[in-house]
């Protein structure tokens, strides 16, 4: 238990932050890139976990942002179960958020022996990182506004479509005004630096985060990732070759400062409060699967056609001549090399996925958290049903579940067979539909359920 609790008598709102890295060893394997293999070679930037503890009365809160991927089950649960040891904060009162900076471990969907050990003292790291921001809280002034960065990111299945382009902005200051924390709320996939790198990065999050705890000492910069899972950075798609960005470490600090200094624009004018509420609601929501048009033979079939026609790659990093703009246009087939279509095949009649919908009140501020890759278009969504509030919208929270696609680009590809879905330029431009082991109303579903959640914590 922490040895210093804050004394609750006054009714007011305490808050405390600590950050640690949690970079793993050289020569451990890196992934999150479809053409990449092989090991780090060196780091860039310490990636880091980053926490918040709120206290009002006998309620804890806590927001964990982790500049990796992600994480399996387990290795949440894990973790969760170890904050609790050690800082007394309930499962259901931990948001635990990913950048999803794809210069980060192999661990997304499963664990490999090698990572055994770093996981186990991943939960340790995290679970002390939130302790020590919960016995360095504070009487703390909370508040919240909003601005936008655009010309930064797009939306890589429709480039010319708009996009939720809002920053969300919380400052946390003590009594005498000075800064504690400023967490920020944006979506865009973390792919600013370019799987050309065999380097652990904390992508544009981490160059974000740097820059504003360089301009404000003392403080933590917290960055909550938003509903990203088809957004990425610059003017850059799937087969643009055009580009001028070709997502370089250059690049990705330019990115993260830009955001970085548009969150301190927005702090400026945030007016803080001493005592706001905090609460937490769940309602579990079910996630039909992805169906197909193809059997199960012919993915399987699909699938040896193209080991046999590409080969099997062995390499430690792209293939000559690959790079992160062209990667679509150049090896289409390579990336899926066939896999996806088959677990789809496999998993269409399985039930649906039951997945908890969380939302989280701090002050005036509402945050609808999810599982998996949610689309930016449902994010929006969620925002537009509570106008009043403008929530924000929290994707890559706990276990990764995979994407959660809108209902066009599903019914846009429905008739397309299983060999022409590989084979296709398209084919990346759709990456996150393809993929997605859920049917096309599964995003409707989750909007519903986050719209509950959240109106719940309106009249609480």
């Amino acid at each position: 238990m922490p040895e210093f609790l804050p004394d609750e008598s006054s009714g007011r709102t305490f808050a405390g932050a600590a950050k640690a890295v949690i970079t793993p060893p050289v020569g451990y394997p890196m992934g999150n890139w479809g053409l990449r293999q092989g090991v780090a070679r060196g780091v860039h930037r310490d990636i880091h976990v980053r926490a918040v503890v709120f206290r009002r009365g006998e309620v804890d809160l806590t927001i964990v942002s982790l500049e990796i991927a992600g994480l399996t089950a387990e290795t949440v649960g894990a973790i969760k179960a170890r904050i609790f040891q050690v800082a007394a904060i309930p499962s259901a009162n931990v948001l635990l958020n990913f950048t999803h900076n794809h210069t980060s471990p192999d661990t997304i969907t499963s664990l490999p022996a090698e990572w055994t050990t770093w996981t186990a003292w991943l939960a340790d790291q995290v679970a002390g990182c939130v302790f020590n921001a919960l016995n360095q809280a504070v009487p703390a002034k909370v508040g919240a506004g909003s601005g936008s960065l655009d010309d930064w990111t797009v939306n890589r299945q429709y480039p010319d479509r708009p996009i939720d382009t809002e920053v969300g902005v919380m400052v946390v200051d003590d009594d005498a005004g000075r800064p504690l924390v400023r967490l920020v709320n944006f979506a865009c996939h973390g792919v600013a630096d370019g799987g050309q790198y065999l380097e652990w990065s904390g992508d544009f999050a981490g160059e974000m985060s740097a820059f504003i705890e360089s301009m404000l000492p003392g403080s933590v910069a917290i960055y909550i990732q938003g509903a990203a899972g088809d957004i990425h950075p610059f003017d850059w798609w799937f087969g643009n070759t055009a580009s001028e960005h070709l997502h370089s470490h250059e690049d990705t600090a330019l990115f993260g400062r830009a955001l970085a200094i548009a969150a301190l624009s927005v702090a400026k004018n945030i007016t803080a409060k001493s005592d706001v509420r905090l609460n937490v609601a769940s309602a579990p929501v079910q996630l039909p699967r992805h169906r197909v048009n193809w059997s199960l033979s012919d993915a399987l079939a699909n699938r040896e056609r193209l080991c046999k026609s590409l080969g099997t790659y062995t390499g430690e990093t792209w293939l000559d001549g690959t790079t992160t703009a062209n990667a679509a246009e150049y090896h289409p087939e390579l990336y899926g090399a066939g896999n996806n279509e088959v677990n789809l095949a496999r998993n269409e009649d399985q039930p649906a996925v039951v997945v908890e919908v969380r939302g989280f009140r701090i002050g005036d501020t509402l945050i609808s958290a999810h599982a998996g890759e949610l689309f930016n278009e449902l994010g929006a969504e969620i925002k537009v049903a509570l106008p009043n509030d403008r929530p924000w919208v929290a994707s890559y929270c706990d276990d990764y579940i995979g994407y959660i696609s809108t209902r066009q680009p599903h019914e846009e590809i429905a008739d397309v067979p299983v060999t022409e879905i590989v084979r296709m330029k398209k084919y990346r431009r759709y990456y996150g539909t393809t993929t997605s082991p859920y049917g096309p109303e599964a995003g409707e579903a989750l909007v519903a359920v986050a719209v509950d959640v959240l109106k719940s914590l309106e009249t609480d």
